[in-house]
């Protein structure tokens, strides 16, 4: 049977209006708040066909400089290490709880994937196999909770920020990354941004609703950046390419290896960054939140 959501899953709204150029994925925009979501609701069956089909293979590269990346992250969560817990929500492969452990973390993660779930455990992390709110009674209370590129595939992000609302201490912090829906990106490729894809990404944020989501359920916002540009995607989108980007040998790989060495390259990086930033047109929002309340 078909599900149609008939109000706006963020602000509660009747007034959402289909979106004809992106019909294929059922998106639909709300006039009140501006949210953009899936209208269609997809069955179990369509979310278990997706994800079933993740590859989680140990080979999987993952490159030096985004465990770097990560490392700053966790760098910057030790002002809010005082249970030395943290739980990273849809942790994927484990490879982000496995740094934060070297980092001296009592760390926690949860995941839709039965695969994923076997890899971490086999590696030694406490990673339990469901949903947040299937899982959350049985997990602590915790410092940090990380999101990261999970609350896309959500199509209930308040019911999932009100339960990490709940597993946090208050003072402690949630860090979560998403596509952003006003990417420069999106606007040159329109109908071909990767982005956008039912049954897989259901809510789609800006700057704006992330804001409003995070504020209206229990958090202060202590930053929320926007920022980045893929080639390789726009490569593929406007030159009907099939590089992919997390391989050691694409084109945003090697071009981050050559912004790591410095340079006028890093230069330029961080005045594109800053630009989009200010315009609020990058590819990913990154935010911080801490509890309130």
């Amino acid at each position: 049977m078909i599900q149609l959501f008939a109000r706006c899953i963020l602000c509660d709204s009747p007034l959402i209006r289909d979106m004809a150029a992106y019909r294929k994925d059922h998106l639909c925009r709300c006039d009140n708040c501006g949210f953009v979501f899936s209208r269609l609701q997809p069955s179990g069956e369509e979310l278990e066909k997706i994800y079933s089909a993740y590859s989680y293979d140990q080979q999987y590269h993952i490159s030096p400089i985004t465990l770097k990346r990560y490392r700053e992250i966790l760098a910057g969560f030790e002002r809010y290490r005082k249970l030395n817990t943290l739980l990273d929500v849809g942790c994927g492969s484990g490879i982000f709880l496995s740094v934060a452990r070297e980092m001296g973390w009592q760390v926690y993660g949860t995941e839709f994937s039965a695969k994923a779930v076997t890899l971490c455990q086999t590696n030694g992390l406490d990673v339990r196999l469901g949903t947040l709110k299937e899982l959350a009674s049985d997990l602590p209370i915790m410092d940090v909770v990380v999101s990261i590129e999970v609350i896309e595939h959500i199509q209930s992000p308040v019911d999932e920020v009100r339960l990490i609302w709940e597993k946090l201490r208050r003072g402690g912090v949630l860090y979560l990354t998403t596509p952003n829906f006003d990417a420069l990106m999106r606007y040159w490729q329109r109908g071909k941004y990767n982005e956008v894809a039912y049954p897989e990404h259901l809510s789609y944020f800006t700057p704006k609703t992330l804001k409003r989501l995070i504020v209206n359920n229990g958090f202060r916002v202590k930053k929320i950046v926007c920022t980045g540009f893929s080639i390789s995607l726009s490569q593929n989108a406007f030159f009907s390419a099939k590089e992919n980007p997390f391989t050691p040998h694409s084109t945003d790989e090697k071009l981050r290896q050559k912004i790591e060495q410095g340079g006028i390259i890093l230069y330029m990086k961080k005045v594109v960054n800053f630009i989009l930033n200010i315009t609020k047109k990058g590819n990913a929002l990154k935010g911080l939140f801490e509890k309130i309340g």
